[in-house]
């Protein structure tokens, strides 16, 4: 099974187990599209409906769990960053290094006691919309629900939680799905 096919199973799953199974029904209507464009405007499609079934609270814990998920599932992301950290003999050191020399396709920079992690997906040789493989084809110009991103939340909570030893804080600034060019958080601890 392909991964994009794996994270929208995930997904289904997520839902699914909150809401029940006729969530499946309800939410997705229809079987996972294969090809990445059809696939995308499925999601949008999906949490559209999932943000008109169910309260803001529901919403986000599920996309939180959603987040978590696929940051275990993407556990080599998380232990490729635990490594780099390991070579310095400070956080600070390791952020000045990241902040130096940011992970392709990212941008870190220091604001006060807190950082600015931006993804910044159209600057790679295939430019897409978001990092998400479910919704990286999304097409130009359309939007979709910041009810998605709270995936990605989780997603850098999880990720900086575990590269710094301790809970995080992150918001979410900016998002590649709603208009910008770039998704931009604020990791605090």
């Amino acid at each position: 099974m392909a991964r994009a096919d794996d994270m929208a199973e995930q997904l289904k799953g997520s839902i699914i187990n909150k809401l029940g199974p006729r969530a499946e029904e309800d939410i997705f209507k229809v079987k996972t599209p294969k090809n990445p464009a059809i696939r995308a405007q499925w999601v949008k499609e999906s949490i559209a409906r999932l943000d008109e079934s169910v309260d803001e609270a529901t919403r986000g814990e599920i996309m939180h769990g959603n987040g978590v998920n696929c940051a275990n599932h993407n556990v080599g992301v998380v232990k490729a960053a635990i490594k780099r950290r390991g070579k310095y003999r400070s956080l600070g050191d390791f952020i000045d290094a990241e902040v130096k020399t940011p992970q392709k396709g990212t941008s870190i920079e220091r604001d006060g006691d807190a950082l600015i992690l931006s993804y910044l997906p159209r600057l790679y040789s295939h430019p897409m919309r978001c990092f998400c493989g479910l919704v990286k084809s999304l097409p130009e110009g359309e939007t979709m629900s910041l009810t998605y991103c709270k995936c990605s939340v989780a997603f850098v909570e999880t990720w900086w939680s575990a590269i710094i030893g301790k809970p995080v804080d992150v918001k979410l600034l900016e998002s590649a799905i709603t208009g910008s060019d770039k998704c931009r958080f604020r990791i605090k601890w």
